[in-house]
């Protein structure tokens, strides 16, 4: 079990989580317009599989799912019945690996560090 932080660290990294949330819609609502705004079609639509932690909370689950449906561009679609895998659609699937790894990372260890 983690120990938890302190106020002033929980909200130092609440704050921190907050201004990348905001730039990550920012930077998707940007991408989006310009492949409307610009002659052809640069999305690539997939399905990815996200390994959840076990250690993961349903809180934290629902959380990071939220997150992920409102950012533009992606969708959560399912938690399978483990709680194992969320189930992602992506708009602009170039790098199936590339973009586990950032929602991974960006999203999942993130919302894990908050707590």
């Amino acid at each position: 079990m983690r120990q938890r932080l302190s106020l002033p660290a929980r909200a130092w990294g609440w704050t921190c989580f907050a201004a990348f949330y905001i730039k990550e819609v920012i930077l998707s609502n940007f991408y989006i317009l310009w492949d409307v705004l610009t002659p052809g079609d640069r999305s690539r639509p997939g399905i990815i599989a996200l390994d959840l932690p076990t250690e993961m909370t349903d809180n934290q689950v629902l959380l990071v799912s939220n997150l992920i449906t409102m950012t533009p561009g992606t969708l959560s679609l399912e938690l399978t019945e483990d709680r194992a895998k969320l189930l992602i659609h992506v708009l602009y699937l170039h790098d199936v690996e590339g973009t586990r790894n950032h929602m991974m990372e960006n999203y999942v260890h993130r919302v894990l560090n908050l707590s």
